[in-house]
């Protein structure tokens, strides 16, 4: 099983229902601290259980009547007061007893959650056994113990219990995606594809049964399985729209994608009305670069389903990309009608304000994004704006007063007003910020390797190297630390061999890592070695064509005589970053 915290989720959302027993051990907790079970039958006589529906939900048949003896009270107490107090040895073994001996299912229930809590699955496959023998059409019941049995092994059991859910349920469809999910929690990836393909042998007929085999084998990375089966899904079911997504995405990752780019264009002729086939047809060529494709399959989704929040929300970030501003913003409005609380509706609107040189508007709108992923890049944005306006004091103001307001968040407000004092030039200001801060968390990586960045940008170079030595200091393995410092002392020293030690030693750690490639080929430039450097600095370049990796590869194209192809380097870099301060500086450099 993947996960044992994975495990443990699934089974918690399954039981929320031990209220009764809770209950009943806090109003009798005296007694069975004793364990004695004379004094619990002076405070609770035998007395039946209070008749409820089965599962806490209503249109079921009743519980059947349960008669607490001395044994079943004295089992239940010395379960729960020994779990609220860690001993799970003897909590486990006497839930599993009065699982056993009650005929209610909510005790097997609370068994169940127990014993997983304590991880002894073994117990607990028994009591949800038992769980299921009391009530045989209760679902959960049902997904307890297909959960535990693939865990343990034990693959009869669970294809049983899938056999039953799948059965049971209401629609087809939803009963082997509930299927596909429970088996993908197991760790072993081919064993669940076997699991499902035993599955599919007792329902060969059923599209969704094959449907779901794919995704079992492309979950495992079975991918050639996975296209036999979801085409075995189409030819019971051509019109199948998730066999057809699927078959596509198939295609995509065997690096077929012209042919998948034919599946679904193909399918969203034959069923224009259907607005998934859109959508993932959408997904698709935005994934290939097709901006002006994506974005009218995305409209042709809006406008089948005006209330379509995903395909609002993908149009309107297509349009802000191909500054459509009006239009973007348009559908995030509408987005906001659907969800009022929608955070990265209110920052897109902001960063299409802040694009169109509406500040007022910009802030008005990042100041609404309140959390989620956009937070804090809205904090910064807000700081930024505010900075430009050379509102400096009101800048330091916000970022003071969410410190204030989040102290645990300190930290990265220190490091979002730093970083917009450095966009902004202001070194200084960041060097001396990112110090006031070091004072209250003097070990805090992150403040550590902006403080070195600003003191190399101010030629402090011995309190940058220190910095990033104290990092190392406390994490020798850290790529990033260990290939800033090599670089620094390429670019800003002769201590060339040194710097190649730290380059290469974070090189063997990301060898494709474009930043450590450059940095590498610097290296090798200061160290005379042109060949090799340029090799290296051209590979950086293919991979990002980063302007100032385009500043290194023509600088060392000109020192091997090569005048042209640095030229052409440059006018390439420039194009893309025509203010980047240290590209002109190379070129200034070497064309005066």
């Amino acid at each position: 099983m993947a996960g044992m915290e994975d495990l443990m989720t699934g089974l918690n959302r399954l039981f929320g229902r031990s209220g009764l027993v809770l209950l009943m051990a806090a109003s009798l907790v005296s007694c069975a601290v004793s364990g004695n079970r004379a004094e619990m039958k002076d405070v609770a006589e035998e007395q039946p259980l209070p008749q409820a529906t089965a599962a806490g939900t209503t249109g079921q048949a009743l519980l059947p009547e349960q008669t607490l003896t001395d044994d079943l009270m004295f089992d239940i107490l010395l379960a729960e007061i020994a779990g609220q107090r860690g001993a799970m040895d003897t909590s486990v073994p006497h839930y599993l007893q009065a699982a056993e001996n009650a005929r209610d299912p909510r005790v097997a229930e609370r068994a169940v959650q127990i014993a997983s809590y304590a991880k002894q699955y073994d117990i607990a496959e028994r009591a949800a056994r038992r769980w299921v023998e009391l009530a045989p059409d209760d679902m959960e019941a049902h997904k307890a113990l297909t959960v535990l049995a693939l865990h343990l092994g034990d693959t009869a059991e669970a294809i049983t219990q899938l056999d039953y859910l799948i059965s049971n349920s209401d629609d087809p469809e939803e009963g082997y995606r509930l299927a596909a999910a429970l088996l993908a929690r197991d760790a072993n990836k081919d064993e669940a594809v076997a699991a499902m393909e035993k599955l599919v042998a007792h329902h060969p007929e059923n599209p969704h049964a094959w449907l779901a085999l794919s995704r079992m084998a492309v979950n495992a990375e079975r991918l050639e399985e996975g296209l036999d089966a979801v085409n075995k899904a189409l030819e019971l079911s051509p019109q199948l729209p998730a066999a057809v997504i699927l078959k596509a995405q198939i295609l995509v990752r065997l690096d077929r994608k012209a042919e998948a780019t034919r599946v679904l264009d193909a399918a969203v002729s034959a069923h224009p009305e259907n607005t998934m086939l859109h959508f993932a047809y959408g997904r698709m060529l935005l994934d290939g670069d097709d901006l002006d494709g994506a974005r009218k399959q995305f409209g042709k989704v809006v406008e089948l389903e005006p209330d379509n929040a995903e395909g609002l929300y993908s149009l309107a970030l297509l349009e802000l990309e191909t500054k459509q501003y009006k239009a973007g913003e348009k559908h995030l409005q509408q987005l906001l009608q659907l969800r009022p609380d929608e955070q990265n509706a209110y920052y897109y609107l902001g960063y299409s304000a802040l694009e169109q040189g509406d500040d007022a508007a910009a802030l008005q709108w990042y100041r609404k994004v309140e959390e989620g992923d956009y937070w804090s890049q809205s904090q910064l944005r807000i700081a930024e704006i505010l900075l430009r306006q050379g509102k400096v004091d009101a800048m330091q103001n916000h970022m003071l007063l969410l410190r204030q307001k989040n102290p645990d968040q300190s930290v990265t407000f220190f490091l979002i007003e730093g970083q917009v004092f450095t966009d902004a030039g202001m070194h200084e200001a960041a060097f001396n910020l990112y110090g006031a801060a070091l004072e209250t968390s003097p070990d805090n990586e992150e403040l550590l390797y902006a403080h070195s960045l600003a003191a190399e940008k101010l030629g402090k170079l011995d309190i940058a190297e220190r910095d990033m030595r104290r990092i190392l200091k406390n994490d020798p393995e850290n790529t990033r630390t260990l290939n800033a410092l090599g670089y620094t002392l390429a670019d800003r020293t002769t201590r060339y061999e040194e710097a190649l030690v730290y380059i290469k030693k974070a090189y063997e750690q990301e060898p494709n890592d474009p930043a450590i490639i450059d940095s590498l080929g610097w290296v090798h430039y200061r160290l005379g070695n042109l060949d090799e450097a340029r090799s290296l600095l051209q590979r950086a370049w293919d991979i990002t064509g980063n302007s100032e990796i385009g500043a290194h590869l023509g600088e060392v194209m000109w020192a091997q005589g090569d005048r042209e192809g640095a030229r052409r380097i440059w006018e390439v870099s420039l194009k893309a970053e025509p203010e980047n301060p240290m590209l002109l500086k190379v070129i200034d450099r070497y064309n005066p």
